[in-house]
């Protein structure tokens, strides 16, 4: 490819020719035997590869097969040239263009061809995927906003393109992605590729005026082409190939105005109705800040629910209006869905709804409303349906019982074609008839997916529908051979919209009905200005003399651009706006709440300026940009400036779009992954600020007299009887709200349920004694049951309990004691006094005291040799600190002096010793266990002889909180024996010498309930918040009946990991 310094200024044009000699030679390419090129085609063709071209031919007449035979020829220049890699691109403007284009491609080329459209996920495709889908492809088809976005993103560079196709071009006006690309990209670049532009109606605007209007559209399109218009001058060969559909007028009387009776009543009830909404929308509006948006939202839905039922009773009749109630109901929001304070609202529009379907019935039954259309006079007489629909069901009548007949029926509003579809259904006569509708795929007008969409289409073509309502959607381009019959209900608006739905008729012989009210002047008028309109285009296309018309220049006032200089990436002011919303859309949000940005005027003087407020969770929050000279281009500015922000700040990537990280791959639990990628959860990752919970801050650490705790008791009961747990007490200098110091809560073991219950027991007070021995008690199990007993500072193990240091943060001044069991408020003293032992113990004997591993002669025996060790007796087992018998030292807490961490014994583990061979991860530099403590340890052990220990290892702890394994019954609901099969892991056991652990001589119970406070502490240090959230809402806006377990619940998100959250 020729560097910018290089190309000629001739070369500005394009540089097609360079590909290859053969191409401007213009002879036509060999053609597949299923196809031969019709002369006019062949002079269309010549004329394209020569030069820009935009042909402007009728519909159905073969526009796409000369495409096709460019493509051809251009692609065999692609596959020899040597100057890179080129493409081509084939823009079509709707998806079901898109995908009736690239199968017409495919089956007439031998080149690699792809289609690409929104639902495909190409929106989040990145810089891989394209560049996958480039080098695997020679023709891509596409929408043109899917191209646009790409090369704004920089994921394609517009010169490797050496061929574009515009599908109906005549749309490339105003900020259409057809013509940004021509102005962002074609007009700027050195290196343009060539343009074939395809349409039947050259103008976009309503009409033409006049020739000299209809030459400046014309002009207008060719200049932002940069290509020159052609059409076939002599017609004749057209109409012997496509005849065109003939026009017939229809006309229908006068449309009668609807029961005046009934429309007041419709009336008041939508006065009344939207009354009570305004007043739920105010009430909303003082409680919760940001309700405005829903409740707004809501309102004005039911308030365009309320206009299709008005205008289908006033143009379509009594019956449509049934239906079109029916229709709401049906699409009307769930109340089980909706939050609890927009529930109201649903039940009240449900009530509406049903209000107005029993005023439009009135007195007659309903199976009598249902009978009388089959009876057209009767219908008509009664207001059962309109004039206009009975005149368009007596074409349908007139249509006979021809099962061959296709006809689409072109209806202005998406409701017009609901019910028009569900009525006819209803008309025996015309049951010989599969009616159905088709709709674009607007969402919040009720419209059709584009799977359904395109579905419905394929239904129609094959005959298996014979009349389908549609609004514009398949209006351009939508090929239907055997197509026979095409009704304008509503008149067409503009030339182009005429011109093209009239060629969907396609069959020999095919009508083309407009339907017109008798009488109407305005009606006939717009469409003699439309058919003027249509002669004069057809003029001057047919008259256009390349030469007296030479094709203008395209200027492009655009010059405010921020480009991405490692990437290539562009956003422009025009594109800003809607880069800005795209942005919003990707931050975290629900259905309650939808993230967007606000803007605000900011007038000065005969200028203004615009205050850009994004939302909370945005990477800043307000902007005001420079001055312009109108509100819009004052929010193109602002958005631009917020753009370049955005990007600096690292919240778009280097190709402006939203950043986002990956997701861990290594979850530990796949039902967590479930939990937390669901609705309302961004992979986007947040920093959230956080608070102390007044409730457990003390000031009794240092005290030397008594002290008073507010004590509260925490019992445990397991589904299982015969499995013991210890009740604990928390002791606070500070007294809990009552729903927050008195709960349940439902804990989840692996294969067990525990339920938790929390309550107050009064006051107790604790001499100062007590106090440091239960603070002792808390440093040893807590940190030695999640080893961290030894610290690392400096590349230096330490013991912590032997630290200066202060363990305790004044933020953090509670007490977890265990309780006696057969006692209602007894602290285990025993227990911890034994602790406090322990501690003592492991300061005068742990490893730190043991020579270093550097120290000991690494081939030195560590069997004694020097030291006298008693004879090995297989009844007694020799701890570090004691010896106790055999039967005595199962189910014993124990301590490892090594590395503070505890264990519980299971058993002996027989025919073992210290110098068993060593099962670590394979390490050869260990021959034995004994082996491993004294070159790791420099532990040098003086009964290497006595059998090993089988040690139950503590573990972290987990969240309890949510059954992780339950998929259905709840633990707690299965019979003891429990009938779910649990896929557990294998547990983990570690074997070590008796000598290295130090007795505690605490219950097992007591270690059991310890792995449950970590859950239990965190429900109620969160209702500890909600309460202090409470109290600081209270003391400014007075007492709040509301419970810390609601508050709670109304901020946890779903990814949260709990059994509720603000989504319930």
């Amino acid at each position: 490819m020729e560097s910018v310094e290089k190309i000629k200024p001739d070369s500005l044009k394009r540089n097609f020719e360079a590909l290859s000699s053969s191409a401007s030679e213009t002879q036509p390419m060999d053609t597949d035997t299923t196809f031969t090129p019709r002369d006019y085609q062949l002079k269309v063709y010549e004329v394209a590869m020569r030069k820009n071209t935009i042909a402007v031919l009728e519909t159905g007449v073969g526009k796409t097969m000369i495409a096709i035979m460019m493509i051809k020829e251009i692609g065999q220049s692609l596959k020899s040239n040597d100057g890179g890699q080129k493409l081509i691109a084939f823009l079509a403007p709707t998806v079901h263009l898109v995908h009736q284009q690239y199968k017409e491609i495919k089956s007439h080329t031998e080149l690699d061809v792809e289609e690409y459209y929104g639902a495909r996920g190409v929106d989040d495709w990145n810089a891989e995927t394209w560049e996958k889908e480039i080098n695997g492809h020679d023709v891509l088809v596409m929408t043109p906003q899917i191209l646009l976005d790409a090369l704004r993103n920089a994921y394609i560079s517009f010169d490797i393109f050496c061929f574009i196709v515009l599908d109906e071009c005549h749309r490339a006006t105003g900020n259409h992605p057809y013509a940004r690309i021509m102005k962002e990209f074609y007009h700027k670049s050195t290196e343009r590729p060539k343009i074939f532009g395809m349409t039947a109606s050259p103008v976009i605007k309503k009409g033409v005026s006049s020739i000299k209007d209809s030459k400046e559209q014309i002009g207008e399109l060719e200049s932002l082409l940069d290509s020159q218009v052609y059409t076939v001058g002599d017609s004749t060969e057209l109409e012997e190939y496509i005849p065109s559909a003939k026009p017939v007028c229809r006309f229908y009387d006068p449309m009668q105005p609807p029961d005046l009776e009934i429309k007041a009543k419709l009336e008041s009830s939508w006065s009344k109705f939207d009354a009570v909404l305004l007043g739920f929308q105010k009430s909303l509006l003082s409680q919760y800040k940001n309700s405005d948006d829903k409740s707004k939202s809501l309102r004005d839905r039911f308030a365009n629910d309320h206009a299709k039922i008005l205008f289908c009773l006033e143009n379509l009749g009594l019956l449509c209006a049934y239906e079109a109630v029916k229709v709401c109901i049906e699409s009307a929001p769930n109340v089980q869905e909706e939050c609890g304070i927009y529930k109201e609202f649903i039940v009240q529009y449900q009530s509406f709804l049903q209000e107005v379907l029993s005023i439009i019935e009135g007195p007659h039954e309903h199976n009598k409303l249902l009978n009388v259309i089959n009876d057209g006079a009767d219908a008509l007489a009664t207001g059962q349906i309109s004039s206009k629909l009975h005149e368009l069901l007596e074409i349908f009548r007139s249509f006979g019982k021809n099962p061959e007949v296709l006809c689409i029926i072109f209806v202005e509003r998406i409701i017009a074609a609901k019910v028009i579809e569900r009525v006819m259904k209803k008309f025996t006569d015309l049951s010989h008839f599969n009616v159905s509708y088709l709709t674009g795929s607007n969402s919040s007008l009720g419209g059709l997916s584009t799977k359904a969409q395109t579905e419905i289409l394929e239904l129609f073509r094959g005959g298996n529908v014979n009349l389908l309502f549609s609004t514009d959607v398949i209006e351009e381009g939508i090929h239907v051979p055997k197509c026979s019959s095409v009704i304008r209900f509503d008149l067409p608006k503009t030339v182009r919209s005429y011109v093209q739905s009239r060629g969907r008729a396609r069959q020999k012989d095919s009508q083309y009905i407009i339907m017109l009210e008798r009488g109407n002047t305005n009606q006939i008028d717009h469409l003699s200005y439309i058919t003027r309109s249509e002669n004069s285009m057809t003029h001057t296309a047919m008259k256009r003399d390349p030469d007296d018309c030479p094709v203008k220049g395209c200027f492009t006032s655009e010059t405010l651009t921020y480009v991405v200089e490692s990437t290539g990436a562009s956003v422009s002011a025009s594109s800003s706006i809607s880069h800005v919303h795209k942005y919003c859309q990707k931050l975290p949000g629900d259905k309650y709440f939808v993230p967007k940005p606000n803007f605000e005027a900011l007038v000065e003087g005969s200028l203004c300026r615009c205050k850009l407020i994004l939302p909370p969770n945005a990477a800043f929050q307000t902007m005001i940009g420079p001055e312009a000279r109108n509100f819009h281009f004052a929010k193109q500015l602002v958005c631009l400036d917020a753009c370049k922000k955005l990007h600096a700040m690292g919240a778009l990537n280097d190709h402006l779009l939203p950043f986002s990280e990956e997701t861990s791959q290594n979850d530990s639990s796949s039902n967590a992954k479930v939990l937390t990628s669901g609705a309302g959860t961004t992979k986007r990752k947040e920093l959230h600020g956080s608070i102390s919970i007044c409730m457990l801050s003390g000031t009794w650490g240092n005290k030397l007299d008594d002290t008073f705790f507010h004590a509260y008791k925490m019992d445990f009961s397991c589904n299982f009887p015969e499995i013991k747990y210890s009740s604990f007490v928390l002791l606070l200098e500070t007294k809990l709200d009552d729903d927050v110091g008195n709960i349940e809560v439902d804990l989840y073991l692996l294969s067990k349920f525990v339920k938790a219950s929390v309550s107050f027991s009064g006051q107790i007070s604790l001499d100062s004694q007590q106090v440091v021995k239960a603070k002792c008690f808390e440093e040893l199990i807590f940190n030695g049951l999640f080893g961290k007993l030894f610290i690392k500072s400096s590349g230096v193990r330490k013991f912590l309990l032997q630290t200066e240091e202060s363990l305790w943060d004044p933020s953090n001044m509670y007490l977890l004691l265990p309780v006696e069991s057969e006692e209602p408020l007894k602290i285990n003293w025993t227990g911890i006094e034994f602790c406090v032992s322990t501690v003592e113990f492991l300061k005068k004997n742990a490893w730190l005291n043991f020579p270093k591993p550097e120290a000991i002669d690494e081939n030195s025996s560590v069997h004694m040799n020097d030291r006298v060790a008693s004879e090995f007796n297989s009844d007694i087992i020799h701890l570090a600190d004691r010896s106790a018998s055999v039967d005595g030292i199962k189910e014993m807490v124990v301590v490892a002096i090594h590395t503070g961490r505890i264990y519980s014994i299971l058993d002996i583990v027989a025919n073992t010793s210290a110098e068993s061979p060593f099962e670590g991860a394979a390490d050869v530099n260990y021959s034995s266990f004994a082996d491993y403590y004294c070159k790791k340890y420099g532990v040098v052990l003086k009964h290497p002889e006595q059998p090993l220990l089988l040690l139950k290892q503590s573990h972290n702890s987990h969240n309890l909180l949510i059954d992780f394994r339950n998929e259905g019954d709840s633990l707690k609901d299965r019979p003891e024996g429990g009938e779910k099969n649990v896929a557990q892991k294998p547990q983990q056991h570690a074997r070590m010498p008796p000598e290295l652990l130090v007795g505690m001589d605490i219950q097992t119970d007591v270690l059991r309930s310890i792995y449950l406070l970590p859950s239990l502490m965190h429900r109620m240090e969160s209702l500890m918040l909600a309460s202090q959230l409470r109290q600081e809402i209270s003391h400014h806006a007075g007492y709040l009946n509301i419970s810390s377990s609601l508050i709670l619940e109304a901020l946890t998100t779903l990814r949260c990991n709990e059994t509720f959250s603000m989504e319930r």
